[in-house]
């Protein structure tokens, strides 16, 4: 038992560390990224950063309500069957959760995707904002799913994926947003709207980044191969 309680305590610490280290470089990146990509924007740089801003306050709503805490709740439900020895519930919980939440993701997005329009002219942004507002509807669409897995691995004490996947989403995200900017605003139209969409739309691609290493730590561990055989009781 002692033996088991030290392999958790050092399993805890590790997944600790890996989350400063996600943190840590989540907020380095964010602080990094926006020179460059305000110097590209050149004379609309206030525009484009007001328009970009306006667009991800109402993403932050809709992925705020498309999950509900339902991830907290997976994480504790599952570290409560594994506590009980009860592993096989854990792996019924997720398929169940991720059919609710990927059906939750699709309905939500639908709704910003549809209601753009509305949603711009109830800002007071107007028509630029709508391009922006449909191109982070791509990201609620999968995040619901994504959160309950990462909820599965903090339920499942294994943060490094947790971790892992926040790392990729961010770099991922990063880079399309510097290479789109850069292409669109110094070597192709200089539509700088067209830059604001692609770099809003970078969170979809991020997310997606982040979802292969989600997958792929579930495949590792065959904690895939698990779920799809578990059936609620």
């Amino acid at each position: 038992m002692s033996n088991e309680n030290n392999h958790q305590q050092a399993q805890m610490l590790r997944g600790t560390a890996w989350l400063t280290a996600s943190n840590f470089i989540s907020r380095l990146l964010g602080a990094i990224y926006i020179i460059p990509w305000y110097i590209w924007m050149g004379s609309y740089a206030a525009t484009a950063n007001g328009l970009f801003t306006m667009g991800y306050n109402i993403y932050a709503w809709f992925l705020l309500i498309s999950t509900a805490g339902i991830p907290v709740a997976v994480a504790k439900q599952v570290a409560k069957y594994n506590t009980m020895r009860e592993e096989e519930h854990s792996f019924a919980l997720i398929r169940s959760f991720l059919g609710f939440m990927t059906g939750l993701g699709l309905v939500f997005a639908l709704v910003l995707y549809v209601f753009a329009p509305w949603l711009a002219d109830l800002s007071g942004v107007g028509k630029d904002l709508i391009p922006i507002m449909q191109s982070l509807a791509w990201a609620v669409l999968i995040f619901p799913s994504m959160s309950v897995i990462r909820g599965f691995f903090q339920g499942m004490n294994n943060l490094k994926p947790y971790a892992m996947s926040q790392i990729a989403e961010q770099v991922i995200r990063v880079i399309w947003m510097l290479l789109a900017t850069f292409m669109i605003m110094k070597m192709g139209s200089g539509d700088y709207l067209a830059a604001v969409t692609q770099s809003t739309f970078a969170a979809f691609v991020g997310m997606v980044a982040s979802f292969a290493v989600l997958i792929y730590s579930l495949l590792k561990k065959d904690y895939l191969k698990e779920s799809l055989k578990q059936e609620i009781r």
